[in-house]
């Protein structure tokens, strides 16, 4: 083996390792909702009390990890202005189902209080092309 080769294997392991690391991280803080728990005030038509971004994702897609610390952040620095949700829809079908048909994943869906959708975005978006499309839309000053 050369030593690209294992300086390529290593590089590989530290960005898997830092992966693991962001998703645990996300996890822990995100509002995931497992079989047990009621997502009702994510679905559609549900009124709330913030405007939702709404993360349709699965465990095995690339663009969905990526979409991980830009959630992230939104979610720290914007508590106060909406909500952000997360559902596996590879675990839980039906979620995905009550948003229509979803194409790809990921797939992010704005709403408004009232539990309207607004607008649906297929795959990675950044924190800057979310927040201009929430500025858009009148939800977020």
């Amino acid at each position: 083996m050369t030593s690209y080769s294992k300086a390529g294997i290593a590089v590989i392991l530290v960005v898997l390792f830092a992966s693991v690391a962001l998703i645990q991280q996300y996890t822990t803080q995100s509002q995931q909702f497992g079989p047990d728990v009621d997502p009702a005030p994510a679905l559609p038509g549900v009124p709330g009390e913030l405007p939702r971004l709404v993360n349709l994702k699965t465990e095995n897609c690339i663009h969905c990890l990526r979409m991980i610390p830009v959630l992230a952040e939104l979610e720290q620095d914007y508590t106060a202005d909406l909500i952000i949700y997360t559902f596996d829809v590879g675990v839980q079908p039906e979620i995905g189902r009550s948003f229509g048909t979803i194409r790809t994943v990921p797939t992010l869906v704005f709403m408004d209080q009232a539990g309207r959708e607004l607008y649906r975005f297929e795959g990675y978006m950044s924190k800057e092309e979310i927040l201009h499309r929430f500025r858009s839309l009148g939800l977020v000053g």
